[in-house]
């Protein structure tokens, strides 16, 4: 299992020490500046994909990206009142529950074959043991 808003996983690292602290830091914005060429990228090859087959081309970026640009933009180049980002904040995650609630049907859950399973597990075994190992390397 992984941490994968930001606040936790920097607040989990500040845990371990000031180092894992930075470290998480770095690497949970670096994970979020790359999203935007990794969604430029995959919908580069899409529209690719749409011209030759004679299919309508989808945007070249996809409006939450852009909104994303935005937000981060305004955040950036403006002091935003605390109450603002506070209730961006709140309202990100509501939709971020509504999301996941949406794609998530209980007839699909029941229906699922033993490989998705088996996959969620062994990587989840696999996280364990290498935070362990790590942990044996370099205790706290």
């Amino acid at each position: 299992m992984s941490i994968d808003s930001i606040a936790p996983a920097v607040g989990a690292g500040y845990a371990i020490s000031p180092d894992a602290g930075d470290t998480a830091t770095i690497v949970k914005l670096l994970r979020v500046a790359m999203l935007l060429p990794v969604i430029l990228v995959a919908r580069q090859i899409s529209r690719r994909e749409a011209g030759a087959s004679g299919t309508e081309r989808p945007p070249l970026l996809p409006w939450f990206a852009v909104a994303f640009v935005a937000l981060v933009a305004l955040n950036s180049l403006v002091a935003l009142p605390s109450t603002v980002t506070d209730a961006g904040n709140t309202l990100s995650r509501w939709c971020l529950v509504a999301a996941i609630g949406m794609k998530t049907r209980r007839g699909d859950l029941v229906q699922v074959e033993w490989k998705p399973v088996a996959l969620m597990i062994g990587e989840t075994v696999l996280l364990a043991a290498m935070v362990l190992g790590w942990l044996a390397i370099a205790p706290l």
